[in-house]
């Protein structure tokens, strides 16, 4: 996956929107977020990746997992 700063992002937005690999977006070094394209190259849906993204994030992340889990069970209820 390839990083890419915030401005980079939003002033070449519909060339990286138009490419079938995933990007980590950055500001001043932080991650706040991430481009996962519907399909990969292959034309495979990426939900692999997303799996290990969402690993990482609740790694960084300083919420108690009980909190994750209500955060995540709410998600799904608003669906």
């Amino acid at each position: 996956m390839r990083t890419i700063g915030i401005r980079a992002f939003r002033d070449e937005a519909t060339s990286h929107l138009a490419r079938p690999e995933p990007l980590e977006i950055q500001r001043h070094g932080h991650t706040v977020g991430y481009f996962i394209p519907v399909r990969d190259a292959d034309g495979r849906p990426p939900l692999a990746l997303l799996a290990t993204l969402l690993d990482e994030a609740i790694d960084q992340s300083d919420l108690p997992q009980a909190e994750l889990v209500a955060l995540l069970a709410e998600a799904r209820t608003r669906r």
